[in-house]
């Protein structure tokens, strides 16, 4: 395969000749998932603009640039439900989206799409241009564990208070709503202390509603530089509503990562409890300020923090007033004892509210998103699934997740006067 041009700075028509889109599979040869620690910190996921090739330097394994970033590119294959696929992830894409799938309607036209053609040395095998299956599970057949074995599973996420030794480090950042405070206090595992960072909002008087929040995994395959914190763009407007919201540094993200991996495909028991009792032990830490409302406190994770999430806010959902879930749905995969996310949904009883993409590849909404919000345990009345006309990222509608998020904690929390 030879690689001879990509937008958004167009091959010639010269080019173009003879050329064709990649198979998904020999993109995902030049661009390997392992390499993506390496090129994405130095490719184009600026949520600026495009730019012209090579302007950045996250040079590929044979020599390619924009592997990663500056413009998700259309590749041969198409999907099982009709869509077509791209990959590499765009300017304004999270940045994990480097390793995986995106799909969208063949005539879509959004400004981060783009295109790589080939010039194929050989035929390329039938196979690899095949449309992309996601699933080898279907929820409609499956069943959660007994209540028996969901206590055995609660045992295993169980942990002892501890004296949290908290320490408020002072504050670490500040704009025209809200003052960041950065607070640090001990694990729940014996690893030593992990950080929080609170956002208080300026305009309001304690004590402050407080979301919990939980990221994507953007803050695994790459923490932002100088301290700064990823997926602020995600609850940004719930503080800017009066709220104030706690960011814990779960285990594996920022100065905390253990290893790389994708969300879900190296989620151990291990990890997971490990991030059950951060969460846990945040909101013990809430619980003794004396600024803050813990009695109207929601959850709210997005990508990575609404999948894994399903379980944790399972398992916490007495401290929750309500749970907001972002970009999220079931793992198509088969996950190990102790977190698969179907023994845990139907037991969530709190009022959920999902938001997700109608074309999300990652988490799709007939073989995942929908398994998830049907066998959600809350009464009907109380969960609702909004579909947005985005992919993955529902940040792309901003406008209309902000309507949605700020509603549904209006309605189980009551508006901040």
């Amino acid at each position: 395969m030879e690689v001879v041009g990509s937008n958004p700075i167009a091959p010639t028509n010269n080019q173009l000749e003879s050329r064709e889109l990649p198979p998904a599979a020999c993109r995902y040869h030049a661009a390997p998932a392992e390499v993506g620690k390496y090129i994405v910190p130095a490719s184009n996921f600026s949520d600026a603009s495009p730019a012209p090739v090579g302007t950045y330097k996250g040079l590929g394994p044979y020599g390619t640039y924009d592997m990663a970033g500056n413009a998700k590119e259309w590749v041969m294959n198409g999907s099982t439900d009709g869509l077509h696929l791209l990959q590499g992830g765009g300017w304004k894409s999270q940045t994990y989206l480097y390793a995986e799938l995106e799909a969208l309607p063949s005539f879509d036209r959004s400004p981060s799409n783009g295109f790589r053609c080939v010039r194929n040395v050989e035929p390329v095998p039938v196979a690899a241009t095949q449309a992309v299956h996601r699933s080898d599970r279907d929820f409609s057949k499956e069943k959660p564990v007994s209540d028996e074995v969901f206590r055995a599973y609660q045992a295993m996420y169980a942990y002892q208070k501890i004296p949290l030794n908290a320490k408020e480090e002072g504050v670490v950042g500040e704009t025209a709503d809200w003052r960041e405070q950065r607070v640090s206090f001990e694990t729940a595992y014996g690893d030593g202390r992990m950080a929080a960072y609170l956002f208080l909002p300026k305009h309001v008087k304690p004590p402050y509603q407080t979301v919990a929040f939980f990221p994507s995994a953007r803050v695994v395959l790459d923490a932002p530089p100088n301290g700064a914190l990823g997926d602020i763009e995600f609850f940004d407007y719930v503080v800017q509503s009066g709220r104030a919201v706690l960011y814990p540094v779960y285990q594996g993200t920022y100065e905390r990562q253990v290893r790389v991996f994708l969300p879900g495909s190296d989620w151990s028991l291990e990890l997971a409890t490990q991030r059950f009792k951060d969460l846990a032990q945040s909101v013990d830490y809430l619980e003794t300020r004396p600024d803050i409302d813990t009695s109207r406190m929601p959850y709210l994770g997005v990508s990575m923090g609404s999948a894994e999430g399903v379980d944790y806010a399972t398992l916490l959902q007495d401290k929750f007033r309500a749970i907001v879930f972002l970009d999220g749905g079931f793992f198509l995969w088969r996950l190990p004892a102790g977190v698969d996310q179907k023994d845990f949904a139907p037991r969530t009883k709190k009022p959920v509210l999902m938001v997700n993409g109608r074309y999300d590849f990652s988490f799709s909404m007939a073989e995942s998103q929908d398994p998830m919000f049907r066998m959600l345990g809350t009464a009907e009345a109380d969960k609702r699934h909004v579909i947005l006309e985005s992919p993955h990222d529902v940040n792309n509608q901003r406008s209309q997740l902000v309507l949605e998020v700020l509603g549904w904690l209006d309605k189980y929390l009551g508006r901040v006067q």
